[in-house]
């Protein structure tokens, strides 16, 4: 795997992003960063600059609530959405002190991958702990790293069993969202994925 961290490129980023355009690049990019830093900001505004590219995948927005953090939402391209981690969810799965609602997850990730054959381009927010634990989701990602649908996924930065997995491919990607360079990932994200022709 190719990592760019874009804000220590001698290139600018859009140079950078040209000159990686110039010869055939992998399929799947993956965006990485420290938690809170704005990947999954990024990874929103990129879907709307994607618009009106058939999308299928999985957001999971934080649940800010009076500026306490109540858990997340998962949000499918293709109608399931709802609350995933809360500490109102009583669940054998605990992420901190949020449970997580499994059977929702789950439902989201089927709704998401029986669209992946229509879809002009597959997001996924994220690749990280709660993917881990369900074998469907795990099929999910494999089966969109296989395809010849663009793939962009948001991947946790620390260890983890699917997330080093997958960071370690060599059919892909990754780059590094900083402060530096956080403002211009959506629009760079969504040049990445036109530059495949998908809708063409």
């Amino acid at each position: 795997m190719g990592e760019i961290l874009l804000s220590e490129s001698k290139f600018t980023q859009h140079e950078q992003s040209q000159w990686e355009y110039d010869f055939e690049m992998p399929n799947n990019l993956f965006i990485t960063g420290e938690s809170g830093i704005g990947k999954s900001g990024a990874l929103a505004a990129a879907a709307e600059e994607l618009f009106p590219r058939r999308i299928s995948g999985i957001m999971s927005p934080r649940n800010v609530i009076g500026g306490v953090d109540q858990g997340w939402s998962i949000e499918g391209f293709n109608g399931v959405s709802g609350v995933v981690a809360s500490r109102d969810i009583l669940s054998d799965r605990q992420l901190g002190s949020y449970g997580v609602d499994m059977e929702l997850f789950d439902r989201c990730v089927a709704a998401e991958s029986e669209s992946h054959v229509r879809s002009d381009v597959v997001l996924i927010d994220e690749i990280g702990i709660i993917g881990g634990w369900s074998s469907r989701f795990v099929e999910y990602v494999e089966r969109a790293i296989e395809s010849t649908i663009p793939l962009v996924a948001i991947v946790r930065q620390k260890s983890g069993e699917l997330s080093d997995r997958v960071k370690q491919r060599d059919d892909s990607v990754l780059w590094t969202v900083t402060q530096q360079n956080r403002d211009d990932i959506p629009a760079e994200i969504a040049r990445w994925v036109e530059s495949f022709d998908t809708t063409t």
